[in-house]
């Protein structure tokens, strides 16, 4: 069932644009551009930085179980997965506007689980069982766009304890997963695609009745990031490095339920708590810094220079991140609960890819006047219709 879409209105309401004090050099600056719905609109933000709001392009629809589908292949390059009923049938790239589809790669009979793009778009990875070898499973990697294929064999797939999911580092050098060898010990695979190498690694200190939800490597690959939840606990993140082909943890923390966690550099993490207050946790003397409050879902640019998160209120906003502190915070978009965001490769627009927050009828008898009801609290909110969105900003660099 294809998600649905509704028409961008065919005027604009207006621009607001209002001056912030400078609060550094090369901030951002965001000029806002009010679109008349109510779902989706672009709030009043501020300008006078580097940045301002130019032009949002809506994506087209994909299938509403398939999540996440897009991703920055350059600056103004998009590629994008296409479902049949077989599998994955191909990968196709979109060029600004992002609406006309030029088909890339073909992939054959790929399933949903164990596959991931890259996050520069330029691999696709998939894992499927060695149907000759019960104890191995195949990597394959899919070189985009020349269709490239390099497979190789692999630890046994993962136990019914940790999700089937592959997980890439911020620089797309590493992918990595969970595996369970013969023994039935719980283990890290992760495969180097510079050196073209594939290492596992096993974890000491593994709860046997924790879920696995994902790992993920530091761009130089000396240290991973595990997300997990035990029976009775929240959901939380280990930060931990490789000692002697062991996982050896350092730093334990809760998370907020989106499960966010990112590396700052190789001894900082930005994370989420609970609560939505966003810290910063550095390895190095264990300072646990305040970067705000109320934050979900969160992307860091690649310059680790700015920061896009969502909030309970459905908007997206965004901000300068200058030590632990973000300068010249400013909301973006209003009308999406975003589930992921991703900076173009130049700062110069955001991916978000999302859900709409689900607004309850207005039930009318016959002859009765119309009252507006308020939109249900966030707790209370459904999500339906998967939508993903680009904001373009306009740079005054």
């Amino acid at each position: 069932m294809k998600a649905k879409r509704t028409p961008w209105p065919a005027w604009i309401a207006g621009a607001a644009i209002l001056l912030l004090a400078s609060g550094c050099a090369g901030g951002l600056r965001t000029e806002t551009i009010l679109i008349p719905d109510q779902a989706e609109t672009v709030p009043d933000t501020a300008s006078g930085h580097a940045f301002g709001v130019n032009t949002i392009y809506r994506l087209p629809s994909m299938e509403e179980f398939i999540e996440n589908p897009w991703r920055w292949m350059a600056s103004d390059t998009l590629v994008g997965l296409s479902w049949g009923r077989g599998g994955w049938e191909q990968v196709n790239r979109y060029d600004i506007p992002y609406e006309q589809p030029e088909k890339l790669t073909e992939l054959e009979g790929y399933p949903l689980e164990f596959s991931e793009l890259s996050p520069n778009g330029r691999y696709f990875a998939n894992l499927t069982p060695d149907n000759g070898e019960q104890s191995q499973s195949i990597l394959t990697l899919i070189t985009i766009p020349n269709g490239t294929k390099t497979e190789l064999d692999s630890p046994y797939l993962l136990p019914r304890s940790a999700e089937s999911k592959l997980m890439w580092s911020s620089n797309s050098r590493f992918v990595s997963y969970f595996f369970m060898n013969e023994q039935g010990e719980i283990g890290i695979a992760a495969y180097d695609t510079e050196r073209g190498e594939l290492k596992s690694y096993t974890m000491p200190d593994q709860n046997k009745s924790a879920i696995l939800h994902s790992v993920k490597l530091s761009e130089e690959g000396e240290s991973a990031l595990l997300v997990k939840s035990e029976p009775g606990k929240l959901k939380s993140f280990v930060l931990g490095r490789w000692r002697g082909g062991q996982f050896v943890s350092e730093y334990e923390h809760s998370l907020h339920e989106d499960g966010g966690v990112e590396w700052l550099d190789p001894n900082r993490v930005v994370f989420a708590g609970t609560d939505g207050t966003l810290f910063v946790y550095d390895r190095r003397n264990g300072d646990l810094s305040v970067l705000m409050d109320q934050a979900g879902s969160f992307s860091l640019s690649a310059d680790k220079q700015y920061i896009a998160y969502s909030t309970d209120e459905a908007t997206i906003d965004v901000a300068k991140l200058q030590g632990n502190n973000l300068l010249n915070k400013s909301t973006v978009y209003h009308g999406l609960i975003a589930v992921e965001l991703a900076w173009s490769p130049d700062n110069n627009a955001l991916l978000v890819q999302g859900r709409k927050p689900y607004e309850m009828p207005t039930v009318v008898a016959p002859n009765v006047a119309v009252e507006e009801e308020p939109l249900p609290a966030p707790s209370q909110r459904d999500l339906y219709g998967q939508q993903a969105i680009i904001i373009a900003f306009k740079s005054n660099k």
